[in-house]
């Protein structure tokens, strides 16, 4: 026994020893990090499909108002049924005057094509009628044909800054983070009114009493808030760094929106970019298993699971109820193609859509969990409404 014993010690220590060993990195790099992936011509030679168009039809639920011309909206729905694409949500941001202007080009001008989603009131927020403006808007925007909220971004620099009047037709997904407190370039700005204010909680609630989803931004991928150093492998975006901006970090940020979510459990929320978590796919099915009352979507943020298929397709398969497709990219063939290739074959070593440094492979995913994440999600969100 105590032979037996002093064996399994050995091979434990042993096991052990060999966990603690570096993974190795890659072999015969070029000097001074002359190592550019996206400039090499790949020689490996496997199949590659020929994809035209989406299997099913499909409901894009993350898009903004990127064509500004009648003429180039119109072109937009043209290239929509090349590719079968069926609707679009436009997250527009956009509340009372300028969301009924947008809504005209778009859901007016194309009827059944576009699905629009509204801002809200971000002015007075110190006021005591706060509360109340919020649901009277939200009332207002939902009877002028919003199907609901989004996108309402909190990257760590508040939903609003108090007292600071704020555009409200940009979309979440493409500004710079505005200036911090005690900068340059003007007065010091407010300070931030996070997601969890409890100011915020009429808004909320009103969404849950309307039957309408709320699409909410939280955070950046945590790589972003971490220094773009040489070991940071999102460094290449580090035009989205909030590394030294004063924020609570990825983590809090999180943890204030959960607490959003369990304060409204009878309201629908998706979390756009599913958390920025798509590098942790565990880490986000916690999260779903912890609140049954959020969606997650994968817009812009295909490239996280291009680098893990197999992880990525056991996900789908569990939580396909729980993910909806979209984009959040200017329309284009490729890049809608792009997702088609990666949803739908098991091609392998291609640049998915929003590239990083690595190439990717595709999912095969089934029909069943195509179908459910392409429109029928979607479909669901916007039949809460109705049931009211």
């Amino acid at each position: 026994m105590r032979v037996q014993a002093l064996c399994v010690g050995m091979v434990l220590a042993s096991c052990a020893a060999a966990r603690a060993q570096p993974i190795p990195g890659p072999q015969d790099q070029p000097p001074n990090d002359r190592f550019n992936p996206g400039e090499l011509r790949s020689t490996l030679v496997v199949p590659e499909s020929r994809v035209e168009r989406f299997r099913h039809p499909v409901i894009d639920a993350h898009s903004h108002a990127y064509a500004e011309t009648p003429e180039a909206i119109a072109a937009w729905v043209g290239l929509m049924d090349r590719v079968g694409v069926k609707t679009t949500f436009i997250l527009s941001g956009a509340t009372g005057p300028e969301l009924a202007k947008v809504s005209a080009r778009y859901a007016g001008a194309h009827p059944g094509r576009f699905v629009m989603f509204a801002g809200f009131d971000k002015e007075g927020v110190d006021a005591a009628d706060y509360g109340d403006r919020l649901r009277r808007r939200l009332r207002a925007d939902v009877a002028a044909g919003a199907a609901g909220l989004g996108e309402l971004t909190d990257k760590g620099l508040g939903l609003v800054r108090a007292g600071e009047p704020r555009a409200t037709a940009a979309s979440g997904a493409g500004l710079t983070p505005p200036q911090r407190a005690g900068g340059t370039g003007g007065a010091p700005l407010a300070p931030p009114v996070y997601i969890d204010d409890l100011r915020f909680d009429p808004l909320w609630d009103g969404a849950g009493v309307l039957g309408v989803p709320v699409f909410v931004h939280i955070a950046e991928p945590a790589a972003f808030y971490e220094p773009a150093d040489q070991s940071n492998d999102l460094r290449r975006s580090a035009n989205w760094s909030l590394h030294g901006k004063g924020t609570p970090g990825y983590a809090e940020m999180i943890a204030k929106f959960e607490r959003v979510l369990e304060r409204h459990p009878r309201t629908r929320f998706v979390s756009v970019h599913a958390f920025n978590l798509a590098n942790d796919l565990g880490a986000l099915g916690r999260l779903l298993d912890r609140h049954p009352n959020v969606d997650v979507d994968f817009a812009a943020r295909m490239w996280e699971l291009a680098r893990q298929p197999f992880s990525a397709g056991r996900f789908f398969s569990k939580y396909a109820d729980r993910i909806l497709f979209g984009t959040d990219n200017d329309p284009s063939a490729p890049m809608y193609l792009a997702h088609v290739r990666q949803l739908e074959t098991q091609d392998e070593w291609f640049w998915p859509a929003d590239a990083e440094w690595w190439r990717g492979y595709g999912m095969g995913l089934p029909d069943d969990v195509l179908k459910k994440v392409y429109s029928g999600n979607a479909e669901r969100l916007l039949r809460r409404r109705l049931d009211k």
